[in-house]
């Protein structure tokens, strides 16, 4: 006795799990350019525009990781003993994660239709 269908249900239930599977990564790539990367470098204070451009970010199947590179960037994040900190990506990261959630949230919708 065979199941009429069996094989096309298989290989949907499959795209679904994969397409789930992924659905993180690909919206926090997204976020990650499209969101935070640019409101990050829009209040990012500037002098030389280094710290500004070495604004980034690392999105992996388990994690995203948000920074800035240039030399100087803990200075202005966390300020010195003669400057004030100019925190930047921190306030970035709070004022864009509802966006992550909600690409996320899209991102399963989509292959779950």
């Amino acid at each position: 006795m065979s199941v009429k269908g069996w094989g096309a249900l298989v290989r949907k239930v499959t795209r679904i799990r994969d397409g789930v599977e992924q659905a993180p990564q690909k919206a926090a790539e997204t976020w990650l350019e499209d969101d935070f990367k640019p409101y990050a470098k829009g209040v990012a204070p500037f002098r030389t525009g280094e710290f500004m451009e070495s604004i980034d970010g690392r999105v992996t199947r388990s994690s995203v990781t948000v920074f800035a590179d240039a030399p100087h960037a803990r200075y202005v994040e966390e300020g010195t003993s003669k400057m004030p900190a100019q925190p930047t990506i921190g306030p970035a990261f709070e004022h864009t994660k509802g966006k992550l959630r909600e690409r996320i949230k899209n991102e399963i919708a989509k292959v779950t239709r």
